[in-house]
């Protein structure tokens, strides 16, 4: 199945990075792994670190938030000028799986948007999973909108609209 698609129209008005973001360097290959595996169903090794983000020319920056020695969460501002030159494409979004709804994820988008403002980047979109309601629900506080290419995009649209309600009301 398709990914789903988001986009941020602008990148005005932007919340501040919260304090404790820092950009990942090289020595934090293995400990991204570590938060990856963790977070994701595939598998991440240092070299995939590496590969896909650290030394990939497309990503501009990869942030973190750490706990002492533990890293904790992690986004990446990436671009690719064939799908849109001036969109950032925000990747690889995750935080680790025990700290979950505590705002960490929303902390590292929030610098990656940051970074697409500052490389001069007019907008910002990513891609994401029907399932994964709190980083949606995340993102639509943030001002992305789902983007609908194809009917069947809109009918998951609609069943995720759906879930996100009755999971309010059940609060």
């Amino acid at each position: 199945m398709l990914s789903l698609l988001m986009r941020r129209p602008h990148l005005k008005d932007l919340p501040p990075v919260p304090d404790g973001v820092d950009p990942a360097g090289p020595l934090d290959a293995t400990a991204l792994a570590h938060l990856l595996d963790a977070a994701f169903s595939t598998t991440w090794t240092p070299d995939r670190v590496r590969l896909e983000l650290l030394d990939d020319p497309t990503v501009r920056a990869t942030y973190l938030i750490r706990r002492g020695d533990r890293l904790v969460a992690t986004a990446s501002a990436r671009v690719l000028p064939h799908r849109d030159p001036q969109a950032g494409w925000l990747h690889w979004v995750a935080s680790h799986p025990a700290l979950r709804g505590r705002g960490l994820g929303l902390a590292v988008t929030v610098a990656a948007l940051h970074r697409f403002a500052a490389d001069g980047l007019t907008s910002s979109a990513l891609e994401t999973d029907d399932h994964r309601l709190p980083a949606i629900s995340a993102y639509l506080r943030l001002g992305f909108v789902p983007q609908y290419p194809t009917q069947t995009h809109q009918d998951r649209w609609s069943e995720i609209f759906r879930r996100l309600s009755l999971r309010r009301h059940a609060r």
